[in-house]
């Protein structure tokens, strides 16, 4: 069988680490080049990651040692949101729907802004089913993708980096021998978050803890009042986690202050481990870990393993994601990066065999792009048959025109003639012309005579029944138009209002269309009523979680109406539950202005 490439790519919070595999046969995988390079680290520098990413890819892509481009990327759990949750058993479909309805309540985003994805997790009591749910902001991925495309590579796969190391950890390791409640802890260090990842026979559970190596990396910035890249640099050279208790110190000072706040850091993680376990036991009916393996870029800090031995009282390792999967890549250097490949053997056996976890938050785009490939034949088969329509088409018109052309020159004799009468035509469309604009002159004054009538008649049945309109403004480009017709500056004077009738107060000062101004400008800009401002009361309802519905639905009303082409809520105060009423504010500007 040919052999198969598969290229990988971990997104992590400070590291790129790209992996390429061959397979000759399903579930057979083998790693032939890898690289790794640092990126931006530090969370407080405001900086977009997404050039640094690319160009990084490209200097890793350049050397040639790389010969696939299609990838498949693992993107960091602290973008992504993921949730644990159990439904009754049911077919794939009812449990889309369950899934997406449990989605649009968890995500904080609306449904239609994330990329999402879901995969059973095992079984609770009682046959309910484990649902593991994961999701993106579609910008985020969409941005993840852009950085990946621009290096020259195509994304295949989107994975979340602690489900990759999940199905690494599955493939390499077997869980469960010795007894049916045995569990195993795997711990992530990474630079911004810690993953913890319970495995147990037939289920698994994760969940990330904001405690990781950029906090340490920033403890040691403040307390030796350093930037973060020194300190960073000072933690990799000479931090380790101090032992405690009966050990002593290092003897150089720097080293005695920089081990107790590691393990200080430690410390906290470990208290937020211990409150993850116990989480786990009494809300998910896990059972404590019985074994701890470690992993992660800050796992490697010097006494770690130590250290959760100690506190934690079980078997504690380190991760070899390399374990079953065979290397071609010369040993020392895998051993310098081999606790931080997790994920990328995890996308590599995504893409070889089948694997536990099949979460795949590929962006839209990319599932665009897919769909319009699947399309392309048909396209090119369409297309032929278009030019084919067209050859017809041109043979045809060929001998057409040679049959017109015969008939051209008496079509012109005859139009010869006809140009008299045109002549006279002409003279009639203009009658006909100058007639129409003195019959629309009638009509706008007939009109004129009955549109308020029928402009506020539509506005009384447009008004719900739980608000009244209390003042009527008309405004010229935002200037209220005084009783005598001209446009002035709005005053501070409540206007003169006329009775109330099914919830609507008239100004008696409204000018009425058609009547000339009483003087001032004569332009068309000083003559039109342009828009409407419209004061009134809402009743508040106090069982309702939108009070302001009632003045949106005004609104929509009013802009549907057609008199009204913007219609805006320029104030609308949500109440408090004492107030019976509030009041909003509304300008409705007219699709055609109307002369005075």
């Amino acid at each position: 069988m040919a052999l198969r490439r598969f290229l990988t790519l971990d997104i992590g919070a400070s590291t790129l680490k790209l992996g390429e595999f061959v397979s000759s046969s399903p579930g057979d995988l083998r790693l032939v080049h890898f690289g790794r390079a640092e990126i931006q680290a530090d969370p407080v520098a405001d900086a977009d990651r997404g050039p640094q990413i690319t160009a990084e890819l490209k200097q890793m892509l350049g050397g040639g040692a790389f010969k696939e481009r299609r990838v498949a990327v693992s993107v960091s759990s602290q973008v992504v949101l993921t949730r644990f949750m159990k439904l009754p058993a049911a077919d794939e479909a009812k449990i889309r729907q369950m899934v997406r309805y449990e989605a649009a309540q968890n995500v904080p985003f609306p449904i239609e802004e994330v990329v999402w994805d879901y995969q059973a997790a095992g079984r609770a009591e009682q046959s309910d089913l484990e649902i593991v749910l994961v999701a993106i902001k579609s910008d985020l991925i969409e941005g993840v993708n852009r950085c990946v495309e621009d290096a020259g590579l195509m994304v295949e796969v989107v994975d979340v980096a602690p489900l990759a190391i999940y199905n690494a950890a599955r493939f390499n390791y077997t869980f469960g021998e010795e007894s049916e409640d045995r569990c195993t802890l795997m711990l992530d260090i990474g630079a911004r978050t810690t993953n913890l990842i319970f495995i147990e026979p037939g289920k698994f559970y994760m969940r990330s803890i904001p405690i990781a190596g950029n906090t340490i990396t920033q403890s040691v910035a403040q307390e030796f009042e350093v930037p973060f890249a020194e300190a960073e640099d000072l933690k990799r050279r000479q931090g380790f986690v101090g032992l405690g208790g009966a050990y002593e110190d290092p003897e150089l000072e720097s080293s005695a202050r920089l081990s107790k706040i590691i393990r200080n850091v430690m410390t906290r993680l470990h208290a937020e481990v211990a409150r993850s376990i116990n989480f786990y036991k009494s809300q998910q009916g896990g059972h404590s870990p019985s074994a701890l393996l470690l992993c992660g870029g800050a796992s490697i800090t010097p006494y770690t393993d130590h250290f959760f031995r100690e506190k934690m009282e079980v078997e504690v390792a380190y991760f070899n994601p390399f374990k079953n999967v065979p290397f071609e890549v010369p040993a020392g250097e895998l051993e310098k990066a081999a606790h931080s490949l997790g994920e990328v053997v995890g996308l590599g056996l995504r893409l070889a065999t089948e694997s536990p976890v099949e979460i795949n938050l590929i962006p839209p785009t990319v599932t665009r792009r897919r769909l319009f490939g699947k399309k392309v034949p048909y396209f090119a088969v369409a297309m032929l048959g278009a030019i084919c329509m067209v050859l017809g088409w041109w043979v045809y018109l060929q001998k057409v025109t040679r049959i017109l052309e015969g008939y051209t020159a008496e079509v012109r004799k005859e139009a010869d003639q006809r140009a008299g009468i045109e002549a006279g035509l002409k003279k009639a469309e203009d009658f006909v012309a100058l007639t129409k604009v003195d019959a629309g002159q009638i009509q706008q004054v007939v009109r004129a005579r009955y549109f308020w009538i029928e402009f506020f008649s539509k506005l009384n049945e447009l008004t719900p029944r739980d608000l009244w309109i209390t003042q009527f403004t008309p405004e010229n480009n935002g200037r209220a138009i005084s009783a005598s017709g001209g446009a002035a500056a709005p005053t501070s004077a409540a206007p003169r209002r006329g009775p109330l009738r099914r919830g609507i107060m008239i100004e008696e000062a409204m000018p009425e269309p058609g009547a000339p101004p009483s003087g001032g400008d004569t332009s068309s800009e000083s003559k039109g009523i342009t828009e409407f401002e419209i004061r009134g009361l809402c009743l508040n309802d106090r069982n309702s979680s939108e009070p302001l519905h009632p003045v949106v639905v005004f609104r929509d009303a009013l802009a549907k109406s057609g008199y009204f082409a913007d219609v805006k809520i320029l104030e609308a105060v949500s109440p408090q539950e004492s107030d019976w009423t509030f009041s909003f504010l509304l300008r409705a500007k007219l699709k055609t202005p109307l002369l005075y």
